[in-house]
């Protein structure tokens, strides 16, 4: 009996390793798609910046011009760009807590943009998942924008930082007064004096 309990949970525990394997080279193989089809030439993982804003000129451009007249979306991916290359060129051997610093705000950008989305604006949930999809492709339009990125995600410890239900209310009150802001610019001149 003890020894079937054991194959069982062997046997579960395997499967359940398989599945995550099998998901990471799904989501894996999405991004070596786009990889594939990226016309960037410029292959390093700085790319260039000329403005010096810490987002490369390719992402930047296609950022204002998808976004244009969207302006919440303009911010979020922005700051998700900007994050993403701090990501992507941030040292294998810096501190892990600056890995999961780093991952952190960013999950937090596409938390507050996905609240704001599907919950305030009722926006398309298929689309918006491939709009993400698609910005991450764009800025990790190289094999070694994309193998950097891969080595962050490796280094984090799973299930790394459960936030409190305190932190995420505090987080979700900063998105809607975030997204207030944007939506409302007029108010920010009343509210700050």
């Amino acid at each position: 009996m003890k020894k079937l309990i054991i194959l069982c949970i062997f046997i579960g525990s395997f499967t359940h390793i398989l599945a995550m394997d099998i998901n990471t080279l799904k989501w894996t193989n999405d991004f070596e798609t786009l990889v594939n089809l990226s016309s960037n030439t410029e292959n390093t993982l700085q790319g260039i910046d000329q403005n010096h804003n810490g987002i490369r000129d390719d992402v930047e451009y296609y950022i204002n011009t998808k976004y244009k007249n969207k302006p919440f979306q303009k911010a979020m991916f922005t700051k998700a760009a900007r994050k993403m290359q701090k990501i992507i060129t941030l040292p294998k051997d810096d501190a892990i807590e600056e890995h999961q610093k780093l991952d952190h705000e960013l999950l937090n950008i596409y938390t507050c943009r996905d609240y704001i989305l599907y919950k305030m604006d009722n926006k398309s949930l298929t689309k918006e998942l491939q709009d993400k999809l698609t910005f991450k492709g764009k800025v990790l339009n190289t094999k070694k924008r994309l193998k950097a990125y891969i080595q962050h995600k490796q280094i984090l410890p799973f299930q790394f930082n459960d936030l409190t239900p305190q932190e995420l209310k505090k987080d979700k009150m900063a998105c809607i007064r975030q997204y207030n802001k944007i939506k409302n610019p007029d108010t920010n001149l009343i509210t700050s004096k």
